[in-house]
């Protein structure tokens, strides 16, 4: 009976009906937002709560935190924020969020009973959620007690489309997270998850850590700007916030853009003006002497000037070095391939029998000519020498020919083969 009454405690009333101010972040009751608030200031992060927001003030070190919003989240504004890279969660079941849930691609609605695989204390009204996906905010969730999220009378995410599930039922999402643009968002369907009472289950806190790790883009956005229940929002989200690829520089030079448009410095004077710029040109002029060599260089005699014809490839000491640089073996293979035109010429007496007669009727006037065993060997190595350019194409300095060491020896030994069923082996010393 002691038991039953503790969990009525605990889940029975929702916490939109209690007397005590939902998610209050200085309130230590069971609905407050304290726990969250000392769990996020614990690991490194530091918590703003607004009484109203101001679009154009949030900047990449920031991450928008909306907890059952009670005024209409302009979806054309939360998706412009998100689109020029802010961090956003909006954690809301019965309140204003849906329509902007809905920009995000993801469907609210109410549910009477999850189905979870598993209830606390088998009670209906507080299914437990588990991992759903290998997303990084699903880190060591699971579906038991311990491990899971546990829920208080959620709403479903249904029909996610453009974003992840990372945690939730059977049949409906609870956490979702997806990236527009260059900013990254996360809709959870139960607030509840937050307050402190919800925070003393072990799957709860490490969702929560989960999610500010993912938005803080390893370490970049440190500031929670936390807006809960009845709280204005005005003005538009800056058109520029973060760019992942832009690197510190790019960042330094968005943040300098965004004071000078925050200081309005075209208002000033035209002596301040004429001082800015000469400011500004006396840094360009140490970055540019920075960026120059230090070191002389070499004495210029204007030999760069003089044209000089590269040498070619078959020239006899670029084959001597060849394969000792490991260069390619093509112009070698070539040679090989015009002493098998010679040998075979003679053999059939017919010009250039490469290229002038067929696969077919060159290896039978060969087999005629010098038997069957020439003919097998000609077989052998008749398409590759057959795919070698010209000795002239080879040749040329700008030739993009390749042929491997291992190959051409493969072909070497073939083709000596070849010559000496013809009556000519070819002499080791001149491989």
């Amino acid at each position: 009976m002691k038991k039953s009454l503790l969990l009525l405690c605990l889940f029975a009333a929702t916490v939109h009906a209690s007397d005590i101010p939902d998610y209050d972040p200085n309130s230590q009751q069971w609905n407050g937002l304290a726990s969250f608030i000392g769990l996020a200031e614990g690991i490194g992060y530091s918590v703003t709560p607004v009484a109203e927001l101001e679009w154009d003030k949030l900047d990449d070190h920031d991450i928008l935190f909306l907890v059952y919003p009670l005024q209409r989240v302009d979806p054309a504004r939360l998706g412009r924020f998100v689109q020029a890279g802010g961090n956003v969660v909006i954690a809301d079941d019965f309140g204003e969020g849906k329509d902007a849930m809905a920009a995000l691609g993801l469907l609210r609605a109410e549910v009477v009973t999850p189905r979870a695989a598993a209830y606390y204390a088998n009670q209906p009204y507080a299914p437990i959620a588990s991992a759903k996906s290998d997303h990084p905010i699903a880190r060591e969730i699971d579906s038991n007690k311990e491990h899971g999220v546990v829920t208080n009378h959620p709403a479903a995410l249904e029909q996610v489309q453009g974003a992840t599930v990372v945690v939730g039922f059977e049949d409906s999402a609870v956490v979702a997270a997806g990236e527009r643009g260059t900013g990254r968002f996360v809709a959870v369907s139960d607030p509840s998850i937050f307050i402190n009472r919800m925070l003393q289950f072990g799957g709860n806190v490490q969702l929560t850590s989960n999610i500010l790790d993912w938005l803080s883009r390893g370490h970049q956005s440190r500031h929670i700007v936390l807006l809960r229940g009845d709280t204005s929002m005005f003005g538009d989200p800056k058109p520029f916030i973060y760019d992942p690829r832009g690197g510190t520089i790019g960042r330094t030079i968005a943040s300098v853009n965004s004071w000078l448009g925050g200081a309005e410095e075209w208002l000033l004077t035209p002596a301040a003006m004429k001082g800015l710029a000469a400011a500004l040109a006396a840094l360009l002029l140490g970055l540019a002497l920075g960026a120059l060599p230090v070191r002389r260089g070499p004495r210029i005699d204007g030999a760069w000037l003089r044209f000089s014809r590269p040498a070619r490839r078959d020239e006899p000491n670029a084959l001597i070095a060849s394969p000792e640089r490991g260069a390619s073996m093509i112009v070698l293979a070539c040679i090989l391939r015009d002493q098998v035109q010679t040998l075979l010429a003679d053999a059939i007496a017919a010009p250039e029998p490469l290229y002038t007669l067929a696969e077919g009727e060159l290896v039978s006037r060969v087999a005629a000519a010098k038997g069957i065993t020439a003919s097998t060997a000609l077989a052998r190595v008749y398409k590759r020498l057959r795919a070698l350019p010209s000795r002239g194409q080879a040749a040329a300095p700008w030739s993009s020919g390749h042929l491997a060491r291992r190959d051409f020896d493969a072909l070497y030994r073939d083709v000596g083969e070849l010559c000496r069923t013809l009556g000519a082996p070819l002499m080791q010393e001149e491989a």
